[in-house]
């Protein structure tokens, strides 16, 4: 009886995932290091409830990006802390309004992009990566 319990769980564990990656739309976020130079370090750590991506160092010109599938209850929010020299700044690079406004731009299918360009004077932010279409978003702190 026990082994026929464990076995359904496992089951209806696979079918979950599966059905959760089928109806879900995918995001990747693209963060561009288009700062002055390399002078100073810059550094970046994102992050969700549930994953760490660690702390990331792009060079000038680098797109340091990550993908990943939105939960079928709306609610993905992935957030990051930037360091470049004494200047700080944190914000969402992605979250449920971002999707529902759709903000960020589909690329085909079910699937999306979001940029997130890094500049001596702030963040900008664009559903595609196409100079005229990036509005700054935030200072840095």
């Amino acid at each position: 009886m026990i082994k026929i319990i464990v076995f359904s769980v496992v089951i209806l564990s696979m079918l979950v995932q599966t059905t959760n990656s089928a109806l879900t739309a995918g995001f990747t976020v693209h963060i561009i290091n288009a700062l002055s130079n390399n002078d100073v370090l810059f550094s970046v750590q994102c992050e969700s409830k549930d994953d760490d991506l660690g702390l990331k160092t792009p060079k000038v010109g680098d797109d340091y990006n990550f993908s990943f599938r939105g939960n079928v209850l709306g609610t993905t929010r992935f957030y990051c802390h930037y360091s470049w020299g004494s200047k700080k700044q944190f914000f969402d690079v992605f979250n449920s309004q971002m999707y529902q406004s759709r903000e960020c731009g589909r690329i085909s299918g079910n699937d999306y992009e979001c940029f997130w360009k890094v500049q001596d004077d702030g963040f900008y932010f664009a559903a595609h990566n196409s100079p005229e279409s990036y509005t700054k978003k935030y200072d840095w702190n």
